[in-house]
């Protein structure tokens, strides 16, 4: 369920709205107006309409079918003096009840505002009944774009009536967090323009997918030009296509011709992991009766089913949660990988030293870097990196991502932590996280509202916290949102006591830094000195830890 508020002033008479809002002269249009930040991620607005009378704004809600969007009676625009204009209708949306989307997930509707001054140029859609702004930044003016990249993405989607709009965002980052674009899809086609400073690889998600939390990214290289998409359904996925762009035909051209090879080893591999698993020869006998339990605690948010993510996460790390046959499968698994599929995709880098060849470079010392579980060897990757793109492309934002995975590659016991910046929710400043624990045992604390084990190991540290911030020990706890509001209904609920910082759509890279970038949240224990005691240990291990320097 998701609660979206408004504002409806009702001091006028409905007779009176369509003698207000027609024959309206001075008329300027606004489609699809830009802005700078939403944390209305149901509602778009398609266009903007400004009169002498009203400032009329079309849009329209999302949800999954048969589930409601509230639109309450609080809100209104501001502009940048601080003046704020009162909504005086909405036509097409019951308000101040609980609508239940229809099967295409979607409700269109008018609002009609008092009319914004005619020299004011930006707006806020500000949320009264929880005091915060909800859309900030929305442009009453057509932007000009100097952005040397112009890629218009036109598409049509098929057989997926339950579709109504696709997540844009930059291949890799995580939509949970990261700064996301919504495309409408209307009667199964969508177009967007897409303005970028760099040619770069990006994704488009269905939103359907991932409020299932089971999602797969469309990916596509964006360069000056159109990309023609065809989308299928869930089960016709593997019939996409995108036509047009040089650069994303070559990189699915390599691609196809790498799975191609790969796939007769990787068939048979997959029948005899299949075979494991369904003899029950795929775990360890412990392992194995973890997930038995597990199952039986689906739905579950209690610590007794974080507590066997632990026992899971401390097998791994120890090697225990595979069994023998399974262990030797992932290493044939990774010697396939590393002498076709790495080998191949150097000498392609190594040939066609693009975009296309950076594009394939970073996606797999990323993966090679973030999965350390599979040990794999990302250095001939590396050797490529350093001899031909970093040169090549100094200030391209593949080469500063590469240079962060370099750097979270070096985490580990005994080397220092990194120094990164985060916002402080109390000044609203950007702190240091160096600064905070100088001279101080420390653990850095990252986590996510949606992340329940993160949550969980969060609240097990308080009273270790409490045991020993006397003697020297402090948390920093940073959590990784794309709202503000949802760290503070989190910290509600979780009462942590000591100092919280915030990290809002990635912006200053933390979890990539930390080596965690596909994950929720990660522990990371300092000494005084500012070097790593222990990585992603436990609560237990940490007060082990912290029993031997302080007691």
């Amino acid at each position: 369920m998701k609660r979206i508020t408004l504002i409806i002033s009702t001091i006028f008479a409905v007779a009176l709205f369509s003698a207000l809002f027609t024959g309206c002269g001075n008329e300027t249009v606004i489609i699809n107006p830009e802005f700078d930040a939403t944390d209305a991620d149901y509602m778009i607005i398609s266009k903007i309409e400004r009169t002498d009378t009203a400032t009329i704004v079309y849009a329209s809600v999302y949800n999954l079918p048969n589930y409601w969007v509230y639109l309450s009676s609080k809100g209104k625009l501001r502009d940048r003096k601080g003046k704020t204009y009162k909504l005086l209708d909405c036509t097409g949306f019951q308000l101040d009840k609980e609508v239940f989307m229809p099967e295409s997930g979607t409700v269109s509707f008018v609002l009609y505002f008092e009319p914004v001054d005619r020299n004011e140029k930006v707006v806020d859609y500000i949320d009264l009944d929880e005091n915060n702004e909800t859309i900030t930044g929305i442009k009453l003016y057509e932007v000009k774009h100097t952005e040397p990249v112009r890629c218009l993405l036109k598409g049509e989607v098929i057989d997926r009536p339950q579709s109504n709009r696709l997540l844009l965002l930059k291949a890799g980052e995580d939509f949970r967090t990261a700064k996301v674009t919504y495309i409408p899809i209307l009667d199964g086609k969508f177009e967007y323009t897409l303005h970028a400073n760099f040619e770069e690889a990006y994704q488009l998600i269905f939103y359907d997918e991932a409020r299932k939390a089971a999602w797969r990214p469309v990916f596509f290289i964006a360069e000056s030009g159109t990309l023609e998409f065809t989308l299928n359904n869930e089960n016709e996925w593997m019939h996409n296509t995108i036509k047009g762009g040089k650069h994303t035909e070559a990189y699915n051209a390599v691609m196809e011709a790498l799975n191609e090879e790969m796939e007769p080893a990787y068939k048979t591999l997959n029948e005899k992991w299949q075979q494991l698993y369904n003899e029950k020869r795929y775990y360890t006998p412990e392992a194995g009766e973890i997930y038995k339990q597990l199952e039986t605690l689906a739905n579950d948010t209690t610590s007794k089913r974080y507590a066997l993510y632990e026992r899971i996460s401390q097998l791994e790390k120890e090697g225990k949660m595979l069994s023998e046959e399974a262990t030797a499968l992932n290493k044939e698994s990774e010697m396939i990988y590393q002498t076709v599929y790495v080998d191949k995709l150097l000498e392609y880098a190594k040939e066609h030293p693009d975009i296309t060849g950076y594009t394939l470079l970073v996606e797999n010392i990323r993966r090679g870097i973030e999965q350390k579980r599979r040990n794999r060897d990302v250095s001939p990757l590396l050797a490529v990196f350093h001899d031909v793109y970093e040169k090549k492309y100094p200030n391209h934002p593949y080469t500063s991502l590469i240079q962060s995975y370099v750097q979270a590659a070096a985490i580990q016991t005994g080397k220092p932590c990194p120094d990164v910046t985060a916002r402080d929710v109390n000044t609203g400043k950007d702190v240091r996280l160096s600064e905070l624990i100088k001279g101080k045992v420390a653990l850095v604390h990252l986590w996510a509202s949606w992340c329940g084990p993160c949550r969980n190991h969060g609240r097990q540290m308080i009273p270790v916290y409490e045991m020993y911030k006397d003697k020297g020990f402090t948390v920093v706890g940073i959590a990784r949102e794309q709202k503000k509001e949802a760290m503070d209904m989190a910290l509600e609920k979780d009462h942590y006591p000591w100092i919280n910082l915030l990290e809002l759509n990635d912006a200053h890279g933390i979890w990539t830094k930390f080596g965690i970038g596909n994950a929720g949240g990660g522990e990371f224990l300092v000494d005084d000195r500012g070097n790593l005691l222990a990585v992603n240990a436990t609560p237990e291990e940490m007060k082990k830890i912290l029993q031997e320097l302080f007691d």
